[in-house]
């Protein structure tokens, strides 16, 4: 009989939890011979319910859509704003059954659906089964005891604290974006960097310096990452700016960085001068130098 395999989920971060569930759904897609669709959100549903909006998303549309294609065969990109309006009956009738031919579901076990988020993975079981869909509710993925979710790591993000969201995350946090032209100031002290361009939804970490891992085109080098206002130069607006310890022999601007950010190395912070930033930064790169030597990060682009 033909139909598919769904999995339902806002998966901001495609983080530990969403693979679970992911991985459970594409399992059960391959035994089934049947594709798997991933069923997702633009921004938390909460938020299209004119809920207060979260701090910023974990991810880009274009990188969220890379990471679930990994798994699903198809993404299919819902507005919570039309099918938050329906009962939990006729999501299931209309959307689920109608829409989308489903045959299974594979939801986390704190799935919410329907107007008023009225519906939970049981109420989507007993729904479902007079239809003919087999659901699969799959428990919550815990790290230090806790469960794994977007707006914890959204909050370690936030504060800096890029190592132990990527514990949550099972990667690195992702940022990704066009160069854009700056006003040279790095390139004056000896350190050239390439000025990001950055979804404004999407929620940047804490200001200050940060080790990375840069690609363009699917080649990597490592970098540091500066975010902040750039107060030595009385700067007003936040920047996203990159330093390649291995740029490339071609030029950058336009091109897109997928930046992986894997460790805190300071705070922002004015310095009397540009001189001593100089100095600052030929410390920081040193000790980036340093931190590389020892690392075992093996990550890898998810842009081609």
């Amino acid at each position: 009989m033909a139909g598919v395999i769904v999995t339902i989920g806002t998966f901001d971060g495609v983080h530990l939890g969403h693979q679970a569930v992911l991985r459970q759904a594409r399992e059960k897609a391959t035994a089934s011979g049947l594709p798997l669709v991933a069923y997702t959100f633009g921004v938390p549903p909460r938020r299209d319910a004119g809920e207060p909006a979260p701090p910023g998303l974990l991810l880009s549309r274009d990188l969220k859509e890379r990471l679930l294609r990994g798994w699903a065969d198809r993404v299919v990109w819902a507005n919570f704003a039309e099918v938050g309006l329906l009962s939990a009956g006729r999501f299931v009738e209309e959307v689920l059954a109608r829409d989308l031919g489903a045959r299974g579901v594979v939801v986390g076990e704190a799935f919410r659906f329907g107007r008023g988020r009225q519906g939970d993975a049981r109420l989507l079981r007993r729904l479902a089964e007079g239809l003919g869909i087999v659901v699969t509710a799959v428990p919550s993925v815990r790290v230090g005891g806790a469960a794994v979710s977007s707006s914890e790591i959204r909050r370690l993000v936030r504060a800096g604290r890029v190592g132990e969201a990527r514990a949550l995350l099972g990667r690195p946090p992702i940022l990704a974006g066009p160069v854009v032209h700056g006003d040279g100031i790095g390139k004056g002290l000896g350190y050239p960097t390439a000025n990001l361009s950055l979804d404004p939804e999407v929620l940047l970490p804490a200001d200050g310096i940060y080790l990375v891992r840069a690609f363009l085109a699917g080649r990597g080098s490592p970098g540091l990452l500066y975010v902040g206002e750039r107060p030595t130069v009385a700067g007003t607006a936040r920047r996203c700016e990159v330093y390649l310890l291995e740029p490339p022999q071609e030029g950058l601007y336009e091109k897109v960085i997928e930046v992986h950010v894997l460790e805190r190395i300071r705070d922002d912070r004015a310095f009397a001068s540009l001189e001593a930033l100089r100095r600052q930064i030929d410390r920081d790169v040193a000790g980036a130098r340093a931190l590389l030597a020892t690392s075992e990060e093996d990550s890898r682009p998810v842009l081609p």
